[in-house]
């Protein structure tokens, strides 16, 4: 076999068991997937959790207490002062459970949804922002009930660490 032949399989195998591996470990989860959540503690009161979370499942959170305020920059991304964070912290979501989240996330039609569905009374509060194939998409949620928000809400609940417990609140 000559040299440039045997080079020509070497690529092809690195290539194949580059892309194999990349494959198990990202499933079908994009690789530009990025997942921001802002949503009630389970705690009585005004704290809240801003969660972040990766295409490789490494997420971070803070939790804040609002004081009964939400305060939002000029792209209505909510500001938290680092005087209202509590508690940070990191975590580690396993592959299996990032395929869980995006499954979630592509099921509810996330990417279909309005941007805003707000109504003064209820009690029912998530913002959040998924970016992945290239598209960002946010939706600001208060007071009104969406089922399709309820239900990414509460599987991110599911998946996140015992100390960051979210809820979705009751909406109208």
């Amino acid at each position: 076999m000559s040299k440039s032949c045997i080079h020509f399989l070497f690529a092809i195998l690195s290539t194949v068991l580059l892309t194999g591996c990349a494959s198990a470990s990202m499933g079908n989860v994009p690789s530009d997937f990025q997942f921001l959540l802002n949503a009630q503690s389970k705690k009585e009161g005004t704290e809240h959790f801003y969660i972040e979370i990766n295409a490789r499942g490494k997420g971070y959170f803070e939790r804040y207490d609002t004081n009964g305020s939400i305060s939002y920059d000029e792209n209505d991304i909510i500001i938290v002062e680092k005087s209202q964070v509590i508690e940070k912290g990191s975590f580690q979501l396993a592959d299996e459970e990032m395929e869980e989240l995006w499954k979630i996330i592509e099921e509810n039609n996330f990417f279909q949804l309005k941007e805003d569905y707000q109504m003064a009374i209820g009690f029912s509060y998530a913002f959040i922002i998924v970016e992945a194939n290239g598209k960002k998409h946010q939706v600001d949620n208060i007071g009104m009930e969406v089922s399709e928000i309820r239900t990414i809400v509460e599987k991110a609940d599911d998946l996140l660490p015992t100390k960051v417990g979210i809820e979705y609140g009751d909406g109208y």
